[in-house]
């Protein structure tokens, strides 16, 4: 499988957001998923969408009055399918991702948990020790569902700084380091400053199950333009 994900953040109004979701009705996503986070505010919008929707945030409460608090359930009861867990834009300790990501699976929500905070550069053990802290606190059933998202805080928002090599080592290091220490496979997406530019490199890495776009997802024809590329 492999996934194509973007993430809108905090951007658009809701005249912006009616025409964007306008514009990606011709999308073709018939070999691959096709996920989109948008602000949590218009997840209802897209519930008759034919793609898949996946909510940036999620409570680590599962039940209970929180003000402001957004519960798995009720994402579940929208048909959000993934969740952002750990993304580098907001702040979570180990232990909110830990209920975070249990609360998500227990309802049928898969998880994309980021990793690449407080790093300086490719440093695989670093990376390793930042899926260890988590999958040594799961069962199988959740670590199952779970897809990693490699996305190297210092690689957000530069023009160009992905070493496709380099990259393609990192992946194959990690999905071994998980098959071998938990006996089980998880699909990767890389995420980090993608345009349309750089995309060519991207899709090279055989080893690499997908993508996360950040702000070239704001423009839904950088989102048909690469959507054609793989």
């Amino acid at each position: 499988m492999k996934y194509l994900m973007c993430n809108l953040k905090s951007n658009k109004t809701l005249k912006e957001i009616l025409i964007y979701k306008k514009k990606l009705e011709s999308i073709n996503h018939s070999n691959k998923e096709f996920i989109l986070f948008p602000s949590s505010i218009y997840l209802g919008l897209f519930y008759d969408t034919n793609y898949k929707i996946g909510s940036q945030i999620i409570s680590e409460h599962e039940s209970g009055s929180y003000t402001g608090e957004i519960l798995a359930n009720q994402l579940a009861s929208l048909r959000v399918s993934y969740v952002l867990i750990n993304h580098c834009e907001i702040r979570e300790t180990l232990n909110s991702c830990l209920l975070k990501i249990k609360n998500a699976t227990k309802n049928q929500i898969k998880v994309v948990y980021c990793i690449g905070k407080e790093t300086n550069g490719y440093e695989i053990e670093k990376l390793k020790g930042q899926i260890k802290s988590i999958f040594d606190q799961l069962i199988r059933t959740e670590m199952e569902n779970i897809i990693i998202a490699y996305e190297p805080c210092w690689a957000i928002n530069k023009e160009d700084v992905i070493n496709a090599s380099a990259l393609k080592n990192i992946i194959k290091k990690l999905k071994q380091y998980i098959n071998c220490e938990y006996d089980i496979k998880v699909d990767f997406v890389y995420g980090g400053s993608i345009n349309i530019e750089n995309f060519d490199k991207l899709v090279k890495i055989d080893n690499l199950d997908g993508y996360l776009l950040g702000n070239c997802a704001n423009k839904p024809e950088n989102i048909l333009k690469i959507a054609v590329k793989f």
